[in-house]
């Protein structure tokens, strides 16, 4: 109905992004504070899985250990094209009543910097693998796949013999090192100078938060293929309302995975105080990447996880489901401890139709390493190679939105359903009206036509020509 589209219209300009609204302030520092809750796979039997005692490594899944993130974006350049272009910092608060343990537990864990070491090793010639291998071995005495360390050390990072032998290293060549820690959140908690550009909806307000730059580039070098490298996809804020039906497939953008990620349509869902939300999940198939340009050189990863190595330094990272859910078999079949539950361990996201407003999200998604070995390097020789640890899965969640912020979502819902009411409703009454005034209009005229014929044909003549003049200035 154009009367409520004009209202909807007008809520969405609302929201566009622009300097002095309340929209901009809740955009540039979000009132709602995410919680990342952060489950870590425990290896428990490393000794007897080594000595070949056990056939299966034992994991127990420990935590959650939950951080409340709050953000805000800087260094906001507003640009000419209709974009805004920023950096973000985000702090972490450890919230002990979420958690299930403290961040001063032991964790026994991947060492995850050899296993990179080792991986990066396999591009040199055979004797300097050799090489790095004797010195790691006898000189720094660096050989453990597996570490024990603080909870707290390895989220946000943990001072590492080999690292700090590559930073002296970097140093001394007056070359940069990417990270100075190993930690899960170590790169998300960092002061970085990398920016994003999204559309703020003022130039096209059915384009609103869709990502158009990442540091400056319109799309990615990771991947081999334009359509892999490409970035539109959503903020995570918005989503193009006009592309929103039970068929359409919706993008978000995901820095640490260097991709789009497809959604399908789930189900309707009463997200808030009779608010509903249709909700969208990430697609069954979007860590199965045989047969697509997300294949790197190295071979395509077993359905069920996400090769993220290209964009990550070349540590041999990969995403999943927790517990590799929809995965296949051969991902979990040397572990015994994953319980793979689509009731736990899906990633959806609930959006507001008519806006395109994301409402809330729940992501879920694990970390994992695969040992990729070197032939000269007599190291990780107790796993086979191309074995997939899993390391941590994370859930990050928003609760309830702020009252202000609702309100905005509650009125252009319950609103918009209202004014549809009253208009049908009205629309419906008044065509029963009208249809009631022509239909009794007809049946007068036709009564009258019908009397006035049978006065014209009595019998006195004078009558009827008295009478013919009469009925002609009535009908007129």
């Amino acid at each position: 109905m154009w009367f409520t589209d004009i209202y909807v219209e007008e809520i969405i300009n609302q929201m566009t992004i622009r300097e002095g609204s309340s929209v901009y302030d809740a955009w540039r520092k979000p009132p709602v504070k995410p919680l990342i809750c952060i489950f870590v796979f425990n290896y428990t039997n490393v000794e007897e899985y080594t000595k070949k005692v056990h056939s299966k490594l034992k994991l127990q899944e420990v935590g959650p250990y939950c951080y409340r993130e709050t953000l805000e974006k800087k260094n906001i350049t507003f640009n000419d094209d209709g974009t805004i272009t920023y950096g973000d910092t985000r702090k972490h608060e450890f919230d002990p009543i979420r958690s299930n343990g403290t961040q001063n537990d032991t964790l026994i864990v991947p060492n995850l910097a050899l296993i990179s070491l080792v991986s990066e090793s396999r591009n040199l010639n055979f004797w300097s693998q050799v090489s790095i291998s004797y010195i790691l071995r006898k000189g720094i005495k660096y050989s453990e796949t597996m570490i024990k360390v603080r909870a707290h050390d390895f989220f946000f990072g943990y001072d590492d013999k080999l690292v700090k032998v590559f930073t002296e290293a970097a140093k001394f060549l007056q070359q940069p090192l990417p990270f100075e820690k190993f930690g899960i959140l170590a790169q998300r908690a960092a002061s970085t100078d990398e920016t994003t550009t999204v559309r703020t909806g003022t130039n096209d307000v059915d384009r609103i938060g869709i990502v158009t730059e990442i540091n400056g580039r319109e799309e990615l070098d990771a991947w081999n293929d334009y359509e892999c490298n490409r970035i539109d996809g959503s903020d995570g804020a918005f989503f193009p309302r006009h592309s929103i039906n039970k068929s359409a497939t919706l993008y978000l953008f995901h820095k640490d995975m260097c991709r789009r990620i497809p959604f399908v349509y789930d189900k309707e869902v009463d997200f808030q105080d009779g608010v509903m939300a249709w909700r969208f999940r990430l697609a069954p198939n979007a860590y199965n990447t045989t047969g697509t340009c997300f294949c790197p050189e190295t071979g395509c990863a077993p359905a069920g996880v996400f090769d993220v190595s290209p964009c990550a330094m070349g540590v041999p990272i990969m995403m999943s489901y927790p517990h590799f859910l929809r995965g296949d078999p051969i991902l979990s079949e040397p572990f015994e401890g994953l319980h793979p539950d689509p009731e736990k361990h899906e990633f959806y996201i609930d959006i507001q139709r008519l806006l395109g407003f994301t409402l809330g999200t729940v992501s879920r998604l694990q970390i994992n390493i695969q040992i990729r070995k070197a032939r000269g390097m007599a190291l990780l020789k107790e796993f086979p190679d191309k074995l997939i640890l899993p390391i941590v899965w994370l859930q990050v969640s928003a609760e309830r939105m702020p009252p202000d912020l609702f309100n905005i979502i509650y009125h252009s819902t319950f609103t918009v359903r209202r004014m549809q009411i009253a208009l049908m409703w009205g629309l419906l009454i008044i065509t029963i009206i009208v249809g009631y005034l022509i239909y009794f209009t007809a049946k007068k005229l036709n009564s009258d036509n019908v009397n006035n014929e049978s006065k014209v044909n009595k019998d006195d003549p004078l009558e009827g020509e008295e009478m013919l003049p009469v009925t002609i200035v009535k009908v007129s």
